[in-house]
């Protein structure tokens, strides 16, 4: 499985942006029945957002990468949605895009999003794909936020492999694809958004649904669901795809209960069975994370033998408005008798890390920092023993000439011995 990755990763590139909500961007020359239905779309939008219940908390839609308001059902459906809950439906467009171009980081829309919210007391939130990643961000730096409830749709809360790709398809352009960078999994954002541990969603009713499958005819070829499962949320676990789930919403009554008075399913989704973990290498506690070249990784099998392969390393380029520093080795889909090491530079003893102590967590994904020992500090270099020893020399005063240093006398010669007889 992980030897096709790489041709998995250009179908989740064309799955992911090559549609756009369900249509085609590079769609047929346009022609006088689609520029109708086009208009008439407009039409109904524009009644859509005509305040009818302005007492009422409305319901804010929040697209994903790519998408725009025809990421949700038809206006027209989305008015009876409102004539059902009598509740207005809004929505917060946001730039981004399949190509190349200079789209803003998550951290900065989220304060786009927040001069948004100001304007109500309280709202309720359905938010798809890259939609809830910015939702998250926002709460977790606005805690006079007025959301009450959040619905999820196949966010990726711990990224998706297809942004690889697509930074690979947004480097032609010396601006690349900041929101492909950021939404990598073990990137810089993602990384910080989690290690909260969901404290953005404190007080806030979360419900969290995925496609349970990531099947070729029927499931989500875009997030798995090991990181659409979020562990701080009740989770939902649903049929259908990427991009249609977004516009079957007024299909799924488990969500339109949610949003009338807060119920939730009173079936959970089990955690998936896949674990995946996120490693950083740091000198100390709270040290800068260590630079993980890809030769200074080797995969070890069950078995004991090195093999290519098995891992990922984030990012290349930077993956966050506030950087680390350093990368994250990213293992999926761990296997029982694994291990990885890690030979650092300058001098830092080497760290085996065996995969068996991360199998039995309660989450699908962790993020973990191991401690590097310091480096082992050569023994000093040992001089041979003198076979004369020289008396010290006294200490000098500045400005005076130093004594000579005395020398033991050598010894007179002893004159040979006469010999016997002689006067």
């Amino acid at each position: 499985m992980r030897r096709l990755r790489p041709i998995l990763l250009i179908l989740l590139a064309l799955s992911a942006g090559l549609l756009q909500s369900g249509c085609a961007v590079f769609a047929p020359t346009a022609s006088k029945e689609v520029t109708t239905g086009l208009w008439k779309d407009w039409e109904d939008m524009d009644r859509l957002l005509q305040p009818d219940y302005p007492d009422a908390p409305p319901i804010i839609l929040m697209h994903g990468w790519n998408g725009s308001e025809f990421t949700w059902p038809a206006p027209a459906d989305l008015r009876k949605l409102e004539d059902t809950l009598h509740r207005d439906i809004y929505f917060f467009n946001y730039r981004t895009g399949l190509f190349a171009n200079r789209y803003p980081p998550l951290e900065i829309m989220e304060e786009e999003l927040d001069r948004f919210m100001s304007q109500y007391k309280t709202v309720d939130v359905v938010a798809h794909s890259m939609g809830g990643l910015l939702l998250r961000q926002y709460l977790s730096h606005h805690p006079d936020h007025p959301v009450r409830r959040v619905v999820f749709l196949s966010t990726p809360h711990f990224g998706t492999n297809a942004a690889k790709v697509l930074t690979s398809v947004a480097s032609i352009s010396a601006e690349g694809n900041i929101q492909a960078e950021e939404i990598q999994p073990g990137s810089d954002f993602l990384w910080q958004l989690n290690e909260q541990q969901g404290a953005e969603l404190d007080g806030v009713q979360a419900l969290n649904v995925y496609v349970g499958e990531s099947g070729w005819l029927d499931g989500d070829l875009v997030v798995d669901p090991s990181s659409a499962w979020l562990p701080w949320a009740h989770n939902v676990k649903v049929q259908g795809d990427h991009h249609t789930l977004a516009h079957r919403l007024p299909s799924f009554q488990f969500i339109i209960d949610f949003l009338k008075d807060g119920t939730l399913p009173s079936v959970e989704a089990e955690m998936p069975a896949r674990r995946d973990v996120w490693l950083r290498f740091a000198p100390k506690e709270d040290g800068e994370p260590m630079a993980i070249p890809d030769t200074a990784v080797h995969h070890l099998n069950a078995k004991g033998y090195t093999t290519k392969g098995g891992y990922s390393i984030c990012c290349d380029a930077r993956a966050g408005l506030y950087p680390a520093g350093g990368n994250t080795l990213v293992i999926e889909d761990m296997q029982p008798g694994e291990a990885y090491e890690f030979v650092p530079r300058n001098g830092h003893s080497p760290v085996r890390v065996p995969v068996d102590t991360f199998l039995e967590a309660n989450r699908p994904v962790q993020l973990r920092t191991i401690i590097v020992p310091p480096p082992v500090p050569e023994a000093p270099a040992t001089q041979p023993p003198s076979t004369t020893s020289q008396p010290a020399a006294a200490p000098v005063a500045p400005g005076a000439t130093p004594a000579p240093v005395a020398t033991p006398p050598v010894p007179a010669p002893t004159p040979p011995a006469q010999p016997a007889g002689n006067p």
